[in-house]
């Protein structure tokens, strides 16, 4: 885990690795702040009503500002996450096979598509948004955000990143193999890179580390597995 962590950082700063990933996040800032700059009374109508009706919370002028500055810093933190994490499989297969070449050899074999890839970030973004709203007041209990939170940011990278790192090379029987494969180190891996988002401002790039972590992950095991297969057809 650690020569992944350590292999991934290296390969964000390849010049061409670091170009593709400031296209997705560069979309995903504006999109939302052209969104926010457009909506901002709306926005802010809505999270002051929503503030109204937490019981336990203070309504003094000066309290509600504040909560209402962090929420709205936190949504559009979450939401510029979100679309990088969807737009990245656009770029995703480049980077993969940049990393392959540079280090597994590995023929493309792979079954996955950039639909597909889209899809399933949809999908998950959908679960994140849903399970975001129903646990916002958890945003005032302390420790119990950041596991919320660590949770919900688990939920969202896990399927996405683990598609887009593995259906360009494995085969489907391959993919099923992985998956159901070496789950505490998953586990672990998924628990890292959510982590990752902690770090302010570099939060937003740090998908394109993640997708690394899980690439140089899955790409290593893909090459053992058949390396056992071919050791046992011979």
């Amino acid at each position: 885990m650690i020569n992944v962590l350590i292999n991934s950082i290296k390969d964000l700063f390849d010049k061409k690795i670091l170009f593709l990933s400031l296209i997705p996040v560069i979309l995903a800032i504006l999109l939302w702040g052209i969104a926010f700059f457009i909506f901002h009374t709306q926005i802010n109508e809505y999270i002051t009503y929503f503030i109204a009706k937490i019981p336990f919370l203070p309504q003094e002028g000066w309290f509600t500002d504040s909560v209402e500055f962090i929420l709205v810093s936190i949504i559009y933190y979450q939401l510029v996450i979100l679309t990088s994490v969807t737009l990245v499989g656009i770029v995703a297969d480049k980077i993969i096979e940049e990393i392959n070449n540079k280090y597994y050899n590995l023929s493309k074999e792979g079954f996955g598509n950039t639909l597909t890839s889209i899809f399933i970030s949809l999908k998950q973004n959908i679960i994140f948004i849903i399970l975001f709203i129903l646990t916002i007041p958890t945003i005032f209990i302390p420790f119990l955000n950041l596991i919320v939170t660590v949770f919900l940011w688990m939920i969202l990278i896990k399927k996405p990143m683990f598609y887009d790192s593995l259906s360009s090379f494995a085969t489907k029987e391959e993919y099923k193999i992985l998956e159901n494969s070496d789950k505490i180190d998953t586990f672990m891996l998924t628990f890292l890179s959510a982590s990752l988002f902690f770090i302010p401002i570099f939060g937003v790039f740090v998908y394109i580390l993640q997708l690394l972590m899980f690439t140089h992950f899955n790409l290593q095991r893909l090459k053992q597995l058949r390396i056992q297969n071919a050791t046992r057809s011979s």
